[in-house]
């Protein structure tokens, strides 16, 4: 777009369950990827704490020293007080919401958000079932992005918004008020995020698999655009597997005679490692920290030890299966956790991953899973967690629900995507069970070699669609919105 003469780049902001990326149109990866976690402290009195409190959790003779991700929203929202930065108000703010100044919540968003231990200080997470469920702190951390990571200003930059192809018209309206409202950006516009994937595959037709956090889906896209009646999703994701694997690893086993600790590094003061692998390690820890730590805030920290843990150790059986007799003939690997416990990983590696493939005989369902994934239930077009399937058997049932002209298509175009979807070994396994499923069928999978690319595909096929001279035309501009309200944004979505 072009504005005073100048020609503007737009920008792409794709909120995940995981992660939020955010970057300029027409660049080969985002440049900003931050945890859409965000920490919180709700009280006036412990955020009256945490601004004498540095981000090692000693007093600090500053307000403004806890980094670049510190917002304060005070009375309703409408003020927001950007610290590591020149104070900002935003929306105006009238005299009613001064004085109501420390009466409301404080967020911590950012790298420097939820990553930076604080006193009295709880998670949250604002994506719920792929969509955004929490519209203060999601503006909160455009907020930042937008002002502190990119450094631009709103009011030049149009924004392309990703949208999972399940998303809710409340949850677009929310976010439209969000950047029209809030923000004061001249245009927006909504792409749907199994489109954009498929774009940035080079495909305007194929099946876009998208093994995520919180979920996975299969999404058919036929010349280029979404088909509904043939979605799929479902609650099975790296959020579930972590929460299996968080259950493993804090209770004994018939190998491991303790509990690990799962301690994350901002709880530990010194750690030597073990000498040998198998032993109980023990680690010094910050006892001046542990009487101030939310359970919400270590959960999250002992989740982000196993998120860790299993990006680098874990593996899908590609050619048969898990099976336990021939387990331990599986190739094992040394793994260090922060707190010095240190050991060969063998079946744990195979067994927890072999779920995405056979819920039915993996998934056990007496481990609490996560509250966030009880939101989706069963429905013509997603299951809930008391009937989960194999990511063949979503690929399979989501093509069936197709109409059988596009099925050929479809089968020969299967783009797999999503940070899941690096698991090693994942796409082998998908191809054998799919010939099994579909034995007369021709079946081609595309996945992107470079992990980036998978892992951000729906924010690369935004960056390509968004870059585009064609595209200028299918921007909702703010007059627009004004002039027609929330009906043109419904009207105008890939």
């Amino acid at each position: 777009m072009v504005y005073n003469g100048d020609e503007v780049s737009a920008l792409v902001v794709d909120f995940g369950s995981y992660t939020t990326r955010a970057g300029y149109a027409g660049e080969d990866c985002p440049r900003v990827i931050c945890p859409s976690f965000y920490g919180y402290t709700d009280s006036p009195t412990n955020a009256d704490a945490n601004a004498n409190v540095n981000s090692n959790g000693e007093p600090s003779n500053t307000t403004n020293g806890n980094g670049n991700g510190d917002v304060d929203m005070e009375g309703d929202g409408s003020e927001q007080k950007i610290e590591g930065a020149a104070e900002a108000t935003v929306n105006g703010g009238d005299a009613d919401a001064r004085t109501k100044a420390g009466s409301g919540r404080r967020y911590f968003v950012g790298d420097d958000g939820v990553g930076v231990w604080r006193p009295g200080m709880e998670v949250g997470n604002f994506m719920l079932d792929g969509v955004v469920n929490d519209p203060e702190p999601a503006g909160t951390l455009l907020h930042h992005i937008l002002h502190n990571r990119l450094s631009v200003d709103p009011t030049e930059h149009p924004l392309m918004l990703t949208e999972p192809a399940w998303n809710t018209p409340k949850a677009r309206e929310m976010l439209t008020e969000m950047v029209f409202e809030g923000e004061k950006m001249p245009a927006l516009y909504f792409g749907s995020a199994g489109v954009l994937s498929a774009f940035a595959a080079g495909k305007p037709t194929a099946l876009v698999l998208d093994v995520g956090y919180a979920n996975s889906s299969a999404v058919p896209i036929v010349d280029g655009y979404a088909l509904r009646a043939g979605t799929k999703r479902q609650p099975l994701g790296s959020s579930l597997l972590v929460s299996q694997l968080h259950h493993h690893f804090t209770h004994p086993t018939p190998k491991r005679s303790f509990p690990l600790s799962l301690l994350p590094r901002q709880l530990i003061a010194k750690r030597d490692p073990t000498p040998d692998p198998g032993l109980q390690p023990k680690p010094l820890l910050r006892d001046d920290r542990a009487p101030h730590t939310t359970a919400s805030w270590k959960l999250w920290a002992e989740n982000n030890v196993v998120e860790n843990w299993k990006e680098a150790c874990s593996e899908v059986v590609n050619y048969k299966g898990f099976d336990f007799q021939t387990a331990q003939d599986l190739p094992q690997a040394l793994y260090e956790f922060p707190d010095g416990y240190q050991q060969y990983f063998g079946e744990e590696r195979y067994r927890f991953t072999e779920m995405l493939f056979d819920p039915k005989n993996y998934f056990n369902q007496s481990i609490e899973p996560p509250a966030t994934l009880r939101a989706t239930t069963t429905t013509d077009h997603s299951h809930s967690l008391k009937d989960l399937v194999s990511l063949s058997q979503l690929v399979h049932d989501s093509i069936m629900a197709c109409d059988v002209d596009v099925r050929g298509a479809l089968l020969q175009n299967i783009v797999v995507v999503g940070n899941t979807s690096l698991t090693r070994g994942l796409t082998e396994r998908l191809d054998v069970e799919l010939a099994a499923l579909m034995p007369s069928q021709k079946i081609k999978i595309h996945s992107p070699t470079i992990p980036f690319e998978r892992k951000y595909a729906s924010w690369v096929g935004g960056s390509v669609l968004a870059s585009l001279g064609t595209f200028h035309q299918l921007w909702v501009t703010k007059d627009e919105y004004e002039e027609h309200g929330m009906n043109i944004v419904h009207q105008r979505e890939c």
